[in-house]
């Protein structure tokens, strides 16, 4: 049987996987059938693992030999999955996944069952981990009640790879990509690793380090530097990743985790405002702003620049008979530290940077009847940020244009916040016959946020820069919400290939408390040069809405012979709206309706032994209600756009080679606002050699010259400090990549 002849379509990345990967053993796997099965399991759905046939839901798989595939073809995590999940929108190709939404929502990304989303919504969950050490990824589309808040659009739970033998094995892996642009067009990863153990106890311990240079445009051009959330050019990463098992008897299971991951840029380009700024909008010259003055530039120096650096540490408990149960445990920490680069405000520059740390813990009990599984237990986790803005002195910037970045002061960003959550949860599924069975649950959480009293960040910042002494706190307090979410589902065996299913789930999304609280309106400074507050955004009398969203689906799957598809239509529904406010780039949430409703698909088929082809796609309508009650389209700063996919591979026993395509298409708004869509095509392949295996790939092989949707959506959102060529971060141009592997 063929790799792809599985229970449900295999993802875009599967075509991709057979053809770049580089040694025979799994160049064989992926055409014998060891990739995929219909019994694989997910615990994705729920704490236990589930037969992805016995799942009323959109269920994608993406194996170890899919992303060890993908990544050897010059893919990273946002890209594999980008090119794996129909619903899930193109990749920003920067460090952000800001709008990669799911099925047009927010999703939640976890590592080991571990959740990567926080109350300050930075979006760079997928900057986390590297593919060299993931072994498979499960992914949820839709709204999921099960995990709570930040699940609306669906769940991505990443699950690290660990020792699968006693035996001493190491893994090496080098490889390099390039556009020959120059000495600066350069990237590199070297990897190694090392696992073993014995009958009782098994580990891997595994670091990968990597480094980018300049990314060209397809007309050979550098691309513009990202100072809005921050790009991977001239960045560096280092991932190092231990995990251990222990198996103390035949019930009892401990697994352990600590990852210390680094992805930090220190680039020499940045923007040139001119002198004293006088290209920037807002400037002090009292003159209209030259945007024409406006360049990327050598010579870019500063304090803070865009870093991701985060410590996670991990222990699950499992044991398979406690009181007739199977018992989980699970308790994490996770600390991490966001900082972005410098940002222009008009007369000054500043970049901020967050700190965030999480304290979770949850516990599971499943009993399994005849005809019943019942599972139940409870969640908990507390989420405590806080963060700070870097002043860069106005001299220095002004001189240099604002290429060179000195520190002159730190002030708060945002008040210090403190999310506190308790859930207890049941859900049951039940067999009504050997081919028809139902399940449903429910959560029911409470939530109370605790906020700093905090002067707002422009009144501390004229202070900073002597334009005052002192002023009055925004209160801070405390408020609480109780959520109850609910689900039910069902599915159905037409035969033992082919399932239909139907399904709801609630979802629950906390907008970003701290760019909600904090905000208050000043009078001007007294004589003493004190800030009185007149008005103010708090806890007290301005209780922040939560926002539930209802999800329906209903799909199908099916895997006959050479041919294997799943097709689902979703609607969601949502009684507010959360609105990003240009000028202070706070929040505001608003009682407005939001309706989005899609397809999403993916076919692949076997033409003969060697030949495979397939197509993808996800078709998605985003509306929500104006003041009026009149449905309209959603702003393309918030919507996301359809996509498709398809290729065509050849393989056999030593060499592999595919051609890709991915295609975005145009989204327009009722403001004529538009994302211009493009289309991208990749060819992979594979070399299988005495000793470790090539791997290569040429990514945007016609050289399609086309701006990213982020870089589409952040001249919408930041236009009020700049020009649209400011934040026009254009997509790659052709690029080569060539790796070897050896596993020993």
């Amino acid at each position: 049987m063929k790799a792809s002849r599985t229970f449900i379509v295999k993802p875009l990345v599967v075509a991709i996987a057979t053809a770049t990967l580089g040694y025979s053993s799994s160049v064989l796997a992926a055409k014998s059938g060891d990739a995929y099965n219909p019994d694989d399991v997910v615990v994705i759905t729920g704490r236990s693992e589930k037969s992805i046939s016995d799942i009323p839901g959109t269920v994608w798989f993406v194996d170890s030999e899919q992303i060890e595939q993908a990544y050897r073809g010059g893919q990273n995590l946002s890209e594999i999955l980008a090119a794996s999940v129909p619903a899930l929108d193109v990749t920003s190709q920067g460090r952000t996944n800001f709008g990669q939404n799911m099925r047009g929502r927010a999703m939640l990304v976890m590592i080991d069952g571990v959740s990567l989303n926080s109350s300050r919504s930075v979006s760079r969950q997928l900057d986390s981990i590297d593919p060299f050490n993931i072994d498979r990824i499960e992914v949820l589309s839709g709204a999921s009640s099960i995990y709570g808040a930040g699940a609306t659009g669906g769940i991505i739970n990443i699950i690290t790879k660990r020792a699968n033998s006693d035996e001493l094995t190491f893994e090496s892996y080098v490889g390099g990509t390039s556009g020959f642009n120059g000495s600066e067009d350069m990237d590199y990863k070297l990897a190694q690793s090392v696992s073993g153990g014995n009958e009782y106890a098994q580990g891997r311990a595994s670091l990968v380090y990597g480094k980018n240079k300049g990314y060209y445009d397809a007309d050979g051009n550098i691309i513009v530097p990202d100072i809005t959330q921050g790009s991977l050019q001239f960045n560096e990463v280092i991932d190092a990743l231990g995990t251990l098992s222990i198996t103390p008897d035949n019930t009892q299971t401990i697994q352990l985790l600590a990852q210390y991951y680094s992805s930090k840029q220190d680039s020499p380009y940045g923007i040139y405002f001119g002198e004293n700024l006088a290209g920037a909008p807002n400037n002090v010259t009292g003159n209209p702003a030259d945007t024409s003055l406006i360049e990327t530039r050598s010579g870019f120096e500063s304090d803070r620049q865009g870093s991701t650096e985060r410590i996670m540490l991990n222990a699950s408990y499992h044991n398979s008979d406690v009181l007739g149960h199977e018992l989980l445990v699970q308790g994490a920490y996770r600390q991490e530290t966001f900082t972005f680069i410098p940002f222009i405000y008009g007369t000054y520059l500043a970049a901020s940077e967050q700190n965030t740390d999480v304290f979770s813990l949850r516990a599971a009990m499943i009993k399994s009847l005849d005809k019943l599984t019942l599972t139940y237990g409870i969640d908990s986790y507390i989420d405590k940020l806080d963060a700070n803005q870097a002043l860069f002195d106005q001299s220095t910037s002004y001189a240099s244009g604002g290429l060179v970045n000195r520190t002159s002061a730190s002030i708060g960003r945002y008040p210090g916040t403190e999310v506190a959550s308790l859930a207890g949860f049941v859900q049951a599924s039940y067999a009504l016959s050997d081919d028809w069975s139902v399940e449903g649950g429910y959560r029911y959480q409470y939530m109370q946020n605790t906020i700093d009293d905090f002067v707002a960040s422009n009144i501390q910042r004229n202070i900073a820069q002597g334009k005052g002494t002192s002023a009055d706190a925004v209160p801070g307090g405390e408020t609480d919400y109780t959520i109850g979410l609910f689900n039910l589902g069902t599915v159905y065996n037409l035969s033992p290939q082919t399932q239909i299913w139907a399904n709801f789930a609630q979802g629950f999304d906390l907008a970003d408390p701290a760019k909600y609280y904090g905000q208050g309106s000043y009078a001007s400074q007294d004589a003493n040069g004190h800030y009185a507050l007149t008005d103010s955004i708090n806890v007290a009398n301005s209780k922040m809405q939560g926002v539930k969203t209802n999800g329906y689906e209903i799909g199908m799957r099916q895997s006959q012979g050479d041919l294997s598809w799943q097709a689902a239509a979703y609607l969601s529904e949502s009684d507010k709206t959360v609105k990003y406010n240009k000028k202070t780039l706070n929040i505001d949430i608003n009682d407005a309706k939001k309706r989005i409703y899609g397809v999403e698909a993916q076919m692949s088929y076997w033409l003969s032994d060697q030949w495979q082809t397939g197509v993808s796609g996800h078709w998605v309508t985003s509306k929500e209600q104006d003041a009026d009650g009149n449905w309209e389209k959603m702003s393309v700063n918030y919507a996301s756009a359809s996509k498709a996919g398809a290729w065509i591979g050849w393989y056999d026993d030593i060499y592999a080679v595919k051609l890709q395509n991915q295609t975005l298409f145009d989204l327009s708004d009722d403001s004529d606002n538009q994302i211009d869509g493009y289309s991208v095509f990749d060819v992979l392949g594979s070399v299988d050699l005495p000793v470790g295996s090539l791997g290569f790939g040429i990514q945007n092989l016609l050289n399609e010259d086309y701006s990213t949707v982020w870089g589409q959506r952040a001249k919408g959102w930041y236009s009020y400090y700049g020009p649209e060529k400011m934040f026009d971060y254009k997509g790659r141009g052709r690029t080569y990549t060539l790796n070897y592997q050896l596993t020993y």
